[in-house]
C-alpha cells in the first residue's frame, strides 16, 4: 500500500514591487533597509510546494535578523 504525504506550508517571497524602507529594527535595534515580503501557504506533496492556497499578507523583514513585521502604510 503507497503512502502519499500532503498538506500545507508557509513560505516567505520577496516582493520586487515595492521599494524599501529604512528604518531601525524593532527587534535587533540596526538600522536597516527593510525588504517587503509576502507569508504565502502553499499545499505541499512530498514536501514540495505545489501551488498557492492563498496570498497572505504583506510584511516587512529585516534582513539582518530574519524578523518579520506587519506592513503599516
Amino acid at each position: 500500500m503507497p503512502i502519499i504525504i500532503f498538506g500545507t506550508k508557509g513560505k516567505v517571497v520577496l516582493e520586487d514591487t515595492h521599494p524599501t524602507k529604512t528604518t531601525t529594527c524593532a527587534y535587533c535595534q540596526q538600522i536597516v533597509s527593510m525588504e517587503p515580503v509576502r507569508q504565502k501557504r502553499y499545499f505541499s506533496l512530498f514536501f514540495v510546494p505545489i501551488f498557492p492556497l492563498e496570498k497572505g499578507e504583506t510584511a516587512w523583514r529585516c534582513p539582518n535578523c530574519k524578523k518579520l513585521f506587519l506592513r503599516r502604510e
